[in-house]
């Protein structure tokens, strides 16, 4: 059974739009606003069978310094796993981590698991910053049995826009597995690049309003 979000969100992305064919081997499928910031949804023109591939460009809040290191938090804490999700932290650097998840289902689907090398890079004349991850399976031991390995490699890329914000890329390229059909599993991997953008979206902003919130630090007056 899928979690109740990634349904809605399906649901939400499951009627055609128009599409509009650019550049570089990409179509925007969908244009709207979360937030008060642009979304915009392309997918590839010649999709991979099994591994399709999604971009979403958008607008943060937030110095893309500040928007990377969010995102790397978010991305190796084993706290902030969805439900029906493990993770395990298997080796953490000051811009590298290599997470491992499990995705327990229920007993009519295998299970998946996968491990994902994450690295967090910069330029120092561009300030922009790149968070990028590739599937690492050969780090794990031998897969259980009715345990479905996936692939899987994407990126985030956050552009100065401004002093206080930035322009965002999100690609990601994943495989469902299984016996899904290709339609269903496009849809399923489109509203979780749908998600994967909401979800920093939603970090950044519940950061900004902590920030406001919280008292002075001890010894400095209140204006």
């Amino acid at each position: 059974m899928l979690r109740r979000s990634m349904l809605l969100l399906i649901l939400l992305f499951a009627a055609e739009v128009s599409a509009e064919t650019v550049d570089g081997g990409w179509t925007l499928a969908s244009s709207r606003e979360r937030d008060g910031y642009p979304l915009e949804l392309y997918v590839e023109t010649e999709k991979t069978p099994g591994r399709p591939a999604f971009r979403v460009e958008t607008r943060l809040g937030v110095p893309p310094a500040e928007a990377a290191s969010m995102l790397m938090d978010r991305m190796v804490s084993v706290e902030e796993s969805k439900p029906g999700e493990r993770r395990r932290l298997l080796e953490r650097r000051e811009r590298e981590a290599l997470v491992h998840t499990f995705i327990d289902l229920p007993f009519m689907f295998s299970d998946r698991e996968l491990a994902i090398r994450i690295r967090h890079q910069d330029d120092a004349q561009t300030g922009v910053h790149r968070v990028e991850w590739s599937d690492e399976n050969g780090a794990l031991p031998p897969a259980g049995a009715g345990v479905l390995r996936l692939q899987t490699d994407g990126y985030w890329e956050f552009r100065p826009d401004g002093p206080l914000g930035s322009q965002a890329t999100y690609l990601s390229r994943a495989e469902v597995g299984g016996s899904l059909p290709s339609a269903m599993s496009n849809r399923l991997m489109r509203a979780r690049a749908i998600e994967a953008v909401a979800d920093l979206q939603t970090l950044i902003r519940h950061h900004a309003t902590v920030n406001v919130a919280a008292p002075p630090p001890e010894g400095i007056p209140h204006p």
